[in-house]
């Protein structure tokens, strides 16, 4: 778990015993606010132990960081939308109270001080992610995004590791044609235009993705390159496939050229420390890529072989605790396994394959994946649901620019 810089765990404490009342300095203090927390609308029901509260609030002694969850819970008692929200109305204060007198005040030095372990730069660079976000979809990229896409530790703990998929299309899409002006490693090209490749195809621009595609296919592919962007090129390999075949079926010869190349791809090394879901910290990560593939272009039978294929390979999914592309993962599986008759629509519960509280910047792109699972699920058994699904597909395809969500929901229940 990520270590909160001292000045902002202590304004976060105060913001926290302002609502509560009183400073929080003896352990029924906490067993209080436990209750308060479980019954205050504001955090809907949410629970954190006492004994996570007392360590939060300083009253035991014990070395670690705090999950996103307790820190989205004590922010939005406070009074603020989620932890991100909370951050930014205090995040100048902090971040020049964190260092010592004289030390690199640069935003993008910070993320590359010495002092930061891993997990706490992975941390910052989520929380400029989300302070840098446009408010509105369309929104140009703020100043300070485009500086950490020109700053090797900006990079690597904003660009890389805070992929804001929603806003590819607009101001992420910003961010990655800077970013790859200025890092010009092969693993960085395939990252970034990989990326790029995804906006343009879902905005439907086809000569832009053409364009795009060449690209990607013609840029070197060293052994040692992760296995996200890799991921991304086979996705858009299987993608391209779907579009241009009449029938829309992927070609059987690329789907084994994509497993002959999933053995070679190498393994994530996660930290043994438990992190949030970050984008490229996931073990599976080239496998997901394909599924996603697989899944928006309805290729069902193969998904069900892939994800087969893939939990075998990765046994330590079924260990993973709460992270957002294992259990999208899940839920394909369960619309393959619809799709090809394996179960009835009635039979997977869906609001146990979504526990994704903690992902929420990951979420506002993954949300309309969730969206299209449930709509498989609901054509022909509910009608409302349905047309209530379908309208959340199109609005969000329409506000962040990527129509080919809207065909993709147009295409279930057809056949």
């Amino acid at each position: 778990m990520p270590r909160l810089p001292l000045p902002l765990q202590a304004a976060l404490r105060e913001a926290v015993a302002a609502r509560f009342g009183q400073p929080l300095r003896y352990p029924s203090h906490c067993d209080a606010l436990e209750l308060e927390l479980q019954q205050n609308a504001a955090t809907a029901g949410r629970r954190l132990s006492p004994s996570t509260l007392r360590r939060f609030f300083g009253l035991v002694d014990k070395e670690g960081g705090y999950h996103l969850h307790t820190l989205d819970t004590l922010a939005r008692y406070a009074g603020h939308a989620d932890f991100a929200a909370f951050g930014q109305s205090v995040s100048g204060l902090a971040m020049q109270e964190t260092y010592a007198p004289g030390a690199a005040t640069d935003i993008p030095e910070l993320l590359a001080m010495e002092q930061l372990a891993y997990p706490e730069r992975l941390l910052l660079g989520y929380f400029l992610g989300r302070i840098t976000r446009p408010a509105q979809p369309g929104g140009a990229a703020a100043p300070l995004a485009l500086q950490l896409a020109t700053h090797p530790a900006g990079q690597e703990f904003y660009v890389e590791s805070f992929v804001d998929l929603a806003h590819l299309t607009g101001a992420f899409g910003e961010v990655l044609t800077t970013y790859l002006q200025h890092k010009h490693t092969p693993e960085a090209q395939l990252f970034g235009n990989a990326a790029l490749f995804l906006a343009e195809f879902l905005a439907e621009d086809e000569p832009a993705w053409r364009r795009r595609l060449a690209v990607v296919r013609a840029l070197p592919v060293p052994p040692e390159v992760h296995a996200f962007p890799q991921g991304r090129r086979a996705f858009a390999e299987i993608v391209t496939a779907w579009h241009d075949a009449p029938d829309h079926v992927v070609p059987a010869d690329l789907l084994a050229h994509i497993r002959q190349e999933a053995a070679a791809v190498p393994r994530t090394q996660v930290p043994q420390a438990p992190l949030p879901a970050f984008y490229n910290l996931f073990p599976a990560g080239y496998h997901f890529f394909v599924a996603e593939g697989l899944f928006l272009t309805g290729q069902f039978p193969a998904l069900l072989d892939w994800l087969s294929f893939t939990n075998s390979e990765f046994p330590e999914l079924a260990r993973l605790e709460t992270n957002v592309f294992d259990q999208l993962m899940r839920a394909f599986q369960a619309v393959a396994e619809l799709r090809t008759g394996l179960i009835s629509a009635r039979a997977p519960h869906l609001h146990l394959l979504f526990n994704l509280e903690t992902n929420s910047w990951l979420l506002d792109y993954f949300q309309v994946h969730i969206w299209l699972v449930e709509l498989h699920f609901a054509v022909g058994t509910d009608a409302a649901e349905e047309t209530r699904l379908r309208s959340h597909i199109k609005e969000f395809a329409a506000l962040y620019g990527m129509p080919f969500f809207e065909r993709v929901a147009g295409q279930i229940g057809t056949a």
